[in-house]
């Protein structure tokens, strides 16, 4: 169970820092994008705060926020990427809350301890329902974005 847990928070982190966890930018002014490019360029550093090995899980609502945000914001050229990512982000949001599993829970969960509320079965399921953020798919938009955030905001998502 705790690999379940564990996997479940991880890959969600693991999506949303491998889309916009670097989020290194230059000097260079957006040409395109307005408040999608200047959106990404202000989350860099909550992005890069999720990086390592110890991810501040507490912040997953936030995460959760931000990348929906984003999607909403994107651009024409970019919309269907982030309606891909956002749809694997949306997946896992349902899928915990579906589970009775709260950001506040999640910590106990890397325990090993299940709290009240939670549905085992559910929890359980949750490991087939993370496949989609591995899928090609998934792998392929986040490479989109990550191109176009470089050439269209001059935001380095793949820069450390």
């Amino acid at each position: 169970m705790r690999l379940i847990t564990s996997a479940t928070t991880v890959a969600v982190l693991a999506l949303a820092t491998a889309s916009l966890g670097a989020c290194g930018s230059d000097d260079k002014t957006a040409s395109s994008g307005g408040d999608y490019c200047q959106e990404l360029k202000t989350d860099k550093a909550f992005f890069q705060s999720l990086n390592g090995g110890d991810p501040d899980l507490s912040k997953l609502d936030t995460v959760f926020d931000k990348m929906h945000s984003l999607a909403a914001a994107a651009p024409s050229d970019v919309s269907a990427d982030w309606k891909t990512l956002d749809t694997a982000i949306t997946t896992i949001e349902k899928a915990l809350a579906d589970a009775g599993v709260k950001v506040d829970d999640l910590a106990a969960l890397q325990k090993g301890e299940v709290p009240d509320g939670v549905d085992v079965s559910k929890l359980a399921a949750l490991g087939p329902k993370l496949q989609a953020l591995g899928g090609s798919e998934v792998n392929d938009a986040a490479a989109n974005i990550e191109k176009n955030a470089k050439s269209a905001c001059g935001v380095d998502l793949s820069a450390s």
